[in-house]
């Protein structure tokens, strides 16, 4: 009886010292194993493979167990029975590998063989909960769920507060759809262990769509516990991103986006937070980067467009989109893709194809939410002189976008005014009438503008520009006021090309009129300010010279 006794505790010895050993051994892989139990697959193979590579004292057969759960996790099963057999030659007493290779038996339907490969890790550490959990991990793999409950509850007879057991139950109830009491097994591995890096991180991502301020909050409670537990600014900028917190989630991407490994997604993820902060030059890298990894993928072949029109790369943007457009099956292509397309083409003077493109995209467009295509669509068609079309995409653009801009509406007000001004040899009664209704249409606009910034000189001389069309033989002077008004604000601005330019315009308007009106002191003065602004202005030069002004004496 002694004896029987004495052996057990020397069994119970070997083995705690055997798992003490594994446990300082394994804190050089420690990262590689965060990686892999975060599910960042690739990032932790890589980790594992430069570790067996460099063996410097780390737990070989431990390394090689990692690589083949990470190959077993991406369903590449002939690799992972490698690594697995790899760290069973390594060590043969080292539990782990014989699970690994079970949890493959287990996915061929080999129940026997399973069931010894378990039998033997349990034997090398019967009363550590972990092993007993591992085992239960590879039934719930495999979606036995009976089985990995009756293998849990070995391990809680061993140790009943031991967290690893109430993740794994966390883990079978979500491969069952009940998330709400995977949530709790996940706080109970909390409650148990306020340390458990893995149970914050999967109640993290339970909560991510679901509630992702309750994400938030657990992922902030994790980087407590370790600032620098990189899964976590992985959820973390998943999460920031999901909430449209572009800034924050740059910031955790950061963190962890240049180990190498990490998922595609993340890192589309990434190159779009790049756009969307308009960090163009780094996001198009991003995405090349990506490409090279992967170069049929469609999203960041689409954002490759997307940042090249940003950078106004506007030849090797177009190559690139027609060769999307051309390559993409229709279902796939997006609003989007068709307005940079649009765009791209615009800025190759394509301009009929643009306006074919920004069609397709308000096609494409059934909600009607990409209201700046009209935007595009006006532009387009004002470059293509079709005016008419232009002003009633201008018109639907500032009626249906809430964010138009004061200088949107200053363009379309310019654009009624172009209609207007149009040149027509064979101008009919009807043209006549069109091109009048454009510019009374372009005076209403230039209102706003007025209205919207008065002290701007702008809504005043286009104002004055106007209504210098409507009235071309200065027989009414619509436009004097708003000369007089326009020349009174740019007296006020600073010299400058542009200003003196606009001055003179008013000046020469105001002279004219004024000269017709035989005023001729007030019209001497108007032309005398051209000439103080351009002492060669031909045209103040010639009126100056005139005799009716030349023999009048003024004050």
């Amino acid at each position: 009886m002694n004896m029987k006794t004495n052996r057990k505790k020397i069994q119970l010895t070997a083995g705690s010292v055997f798992l003490s050993m594994m446990s300082l051994l394994a804190s050089s892989n420690e990262k590689g194993i965060e990686y892999y139990r975060a599910e960042l697959y690739d990032a932790a193979k890589i980790y594992f493979e430069n570790q067996i590579k460099r063996n410097d004292g780390i737990s070989l057969a431990e390394s090689y167990y990692y690589l083949g759960e990470c190959y077993a996790a991406t369903e590449k099963l002939d690799s992972a029975s490698y690594f697995y057999q790899k760290a069973i030659q390594t060590n043969p007493e080292y539990p782990y590998s014989y699970i690994g290779e079970g949890k493959l038996s287990l996915m061929k339907e080999n129940i026997t063989s399973a069931n010894d490969l378990f039998k033997k890790a349990i034997g090398f550490a019967k009363k550590d909960p972990a092993i007993h959990t591992a085992v239960a991990e590879a039934y719930i793999g495999v979606k036995q769920y009976e089985k990995a409950e009756e293998v849990l509850e070995k391990a809680r007879s061993i140790k009943k507060n031991f967290s690893g057991i109430y993740v794994a139950e966390g883990d079978m109830l979500m491969s069952q759809g009940k998330t709400g009491e995977a949530c709790a097994r996940y706080e109970n591995a909390i409650l148990f262990d306020a340390k458990d890096k893995v149970a914050y991180l999967k109640l993290a991502r339970v909560y991510k769509t679901i509630n992702p301020d309750l994400a938030l909050e657990n992922l902030n409670r994790l980087l407590t516990i370790d600032p620098e537990y990189i899964p976590a600014f992985a959820e973390l900028g998943d999460t920031y991103y999901q909430k449209n917190n572009y800034n924050k989630a740059i910031e955790a991407y950061n963190k962890f986006i240049e180990i190498p490994g990490i998922s595609i997604q993340q890192q589309i993820n990434y190159a779009f937070l790049l756009y969307y902060t308009k960090d163009y030059t780094k996001s198009l890298a991003e995405v090349n980067a990506a490409l090279a990894k992967d170069p049929k993928n469609l999203v960041m072949r689409r954002l490759q467009i997307y940042n090249n029109y940003e950078l106004e790369a506007y030849s090797l943007g177009l190559e690139v989109a027609e060769n999307f457009i051309k390559t993409v099956p229709e279902n796939d292509l997006i609003v989007l893709d068709y307005v940079y397309y649009g765009r791209l083409l615009e800025k190759n003077n394509a301009t009929k194809k643009a306006i074919e493109a920004f069609n397709k995209a308000i096609s494409k467009d059934k909600d009607g939410k990409q209201t700046d295509i009209y935007k595009d669509l006006a532009i387009a068609y004002e470059k293509d002189e079709d005016f008419n079309n232009s002003i009633i995409f201008y018109k639907k653009f500032i009626e249906t976008d809430k964010n138009a801009t004061l200088l949107d509406i200053y363009n379309f007000g310019r654009t009624c005014y172009n209609a207007g001004n149009q040149k027509n040899e064979t101008q009919s009664v009807a043209d006549s009438l069109t091109r009048r209704n454009y510019l009374l249409l372009a005076d209403s606009i230039f209102t706003q503008v007025i209205e919207r910034s008065p002290d701007s000189y702008l809504g005043y001389i286009w104002r004055a520009h106007t209504n210098a069309s409507l009235d071309p033989e200065v027989t009414l002077g619509l436009a004097k006021p708003f000369y007089e008004q326009a020349a009174n604000k740019l007296e006020a601005v600073a010299e400058g090309a542009s200003r003196n330019r606009n001055l003179i315009d008013c000046y020469r308007y105001l002279g004219y009129y004024y000269y017709l009106q035989k005023d001729y002191c007030t019209c001497k003065g108007y032309f005398q300010k051209i000439l103080a602004l351009d002492p060669e202005n031909a045209v103040a030069k010639q009126l100056l010279d005139d005799d009716a002004i030349k023999k009048i004496k003024c004050n």
